[in-house]
């Protein structure tokens, strides 16, 4: 699907999604609500496309805000992956990169030590 990292979504992620949800909730924070409900929409979108092939462009209209932001995400690791000397395409995961474990983490899987993933996320996304 091309709204996803194309690795299959399991309820684990929506749980996840909803729990951020949750802390936006407690923390009165409107901005923070709106956001992670699009995301879990988008992630039972993804879901329902992974479980029963049901094809989420008709979510779009509810769940745009959240693509969007997962495409842009897309776009970011791209630079990541190339400022590490990796091939751009080798992934399509869209997770949080304005969080240096995350980028440690994701990068890691690629056999990037710690420190070039650090000096890539404050090259890429800090020095944005």
């Amino acid at each position: 699907m091309e709204y996803s990292s194309g690795e299959r979504i399991e309820l684990r992620h929506i749980f996840s999604e909803v729990q951020e949800l949750l802390v936006e909730i407690v923390r009165f924070n409107p901005a923070g609500i709106s956001e992670e409900f699009g995301d879990v929409l988008h992630f039972v979108q993804l879901w329902l496309y992974w479980r029963f092939g049901i094809d989420g462009e008709i979510w779009l209209g509810l769940t745009g805000c959240s693509v969007r932001k997962f495409m842009d995400r897309r776009a970011v690791w791209r630079r990541l992956y190339k400022e590490v000397g990796l091939p751009e395409g080798i992934s399509n995961f869209c997770g949080n990169c304005s969080k240096v474990e995350k980028v440690v983490k994701q990068l890691g899987r690629f056999g990037v030590d710690r420190q070039t993933a650090t000096a890539a996320y404050q090259k890429t996304i800090l020095a944005k």
